[in-house]
């Protein structure tokens, strides 16, 4: 184990500590069984008030805005009721995370027994703004409480998540660095829903299918790097004056704009205001400038892309997190493929998502549950 120090504010802590408020449920001792689940991944368009994923903000009521996609994460969970312990298999994709939610959700459930888990996430490394870390301590944390009978309602369990979210150190198995979670990749697969505003504190608000007829195009650097969360933390710290600045300027406007004029829209099938609120936010209102750390040429791509909004080939286009993932919802993937590509970018694509996570598999023995 590498020793690790506070990076912005934010102190290592050790895998499987519970933090926050403890969900108050009957202990469901040992559980034998399998369950499968895919859970699905998220693309975070933009935060309602971005001044509030600073540390000090408490639970970071920044708020979101995502739009969930048909790209998953994979689970498969065996529980045991003799042994105890938790076994992540050597194959598994995040397996420092998948051991953190699994030991988190048996401190909360007083769950005994043996359990063994394998995960397959995407591709992609972590960091590049498709909500992968926190995909994995959701899609860890579902399953288990599928095999135990569902005790903790979706709200109690996105709580819990968000409250104990935490991302892998270099070097370091013990210790995972607890940095800002919003919520939206949790709700993701907990509310159906493609397209869902989560407020701050982390709760699901409001959920509406995408419109029909579009896909997801999604576009990378060919260059993606991938580093551990105290790296990332220390690159988006120098720059947390922008998200401050951007958050007092802009959050009265986003909120007004986004209840009043966009939300009516979606739910009538028309995104034609989200759309604009986004591109506004992301290349008008300093978004993108206050995420350029995430890649040497995010500026540069974002200034080569625009034009598939301000053509209209795109619905939506936006920055997925900080980057330097980029996205759009359109009903012209091609076009809006060979645009990103013609900029230098790396392009795959998804469909929109509103069924929340599925299980594909779960077999419980009852007398172990009961007993």
């Amino acid at each position: 184990m590498t020793a690790t120090g506070s990076v912005a504010g934010f102190a290592p802590v050790r895998v499987g500590s519970v933090r926050g408020a403890v969900p108050s449920v009957p202990p469901v001792a040992g559980v034998e069984g399998r369950v499968r689940l895919r859970y699905p991944n998220r693309l975070n368009a933009m935060a309602l008030d971005p001044s509030k994923v600073l540390p000090g903000a408490g639970s970071y009521p920044a708020g979101e805005l995502v739009f969930v996609t048909d790209l998953f994460t994979s689970v498969e969970i065996q529980g045991t009721a003799s042994g105890d312990g938790v076994e992540v298999t050597a194959d598994s994709a995040r397996p420092v995370l998948g051991r953190h939610a699994a030991l988190l959700m048996r401190q909360v459930l007083g769950l005994t027994g043996g359990m063994r888990i394998t995960i397959r996430s995407h591709p992609l490394p972590p960091h590049v703004g498709l909500g992968s870390s926190s995909a994995v301590l959701a899609a860890v944390a579902a399953a288990i409480n599928e095999l135990c009978g569902r005790p903790l309602d979706h709200r109690t369990l996105m709580r819990l998540l968000v409250d104990n979210h935490g991302e892998e150190i270099d070097g370091n198995d013990d210790e995972i660095m607890p940095v800002q979670c919003i919520g939206g990749s949790a709700a993701a697969g907990l509310v159906p829903g493609a397209i869902q505003v989560v407020s701050g504190n982390a709760v699901a608000l409001l959920a509406a299918p995408a419109p029909a007829g579009h896909t997801i195009v999604l576009a990378v650097p060919p260059d993606l790097r991938s580093w551990d969360a105290s790296e990332s933390l220390r690159a988006e710290a120098e720059n947390f004056d922008g998200f401050l600045e951007t958050g007092r300027r802009y959050a009265p406007q986003i909120a007004y704009r986004l209840l009043h004029e966009c939300w009516p829209d979606l739910v009538t099938g028309t995104p034609g205001t989200l759309g604009q609120l986004v591109f506004d936010y992301r290349f008008e209102m300093g978004s993108i400038r206050n995420c350029a750390f995430s890649h040497p040429r995010l500026l540069e791509y974002a200034a080569q892309v625009r034009q598939l909004f301000e053509s209209g080939q795109a619905a939506v286009l936006s920055l997925s997190s900080v980057g330097p993932l980029f996205f759009a919802l359109t009903e012209q993937p091609d076009a809006v493929a060979a645009g990103f590509e013609a900029a230098g970018l790396t392009t795959f694509r998804a469909m929109p998502w509103d069924q929340g996570y599925l299980i594909d598999e779960c077999t419980v023995k009852r007398d172990a549950r009961d007993g």
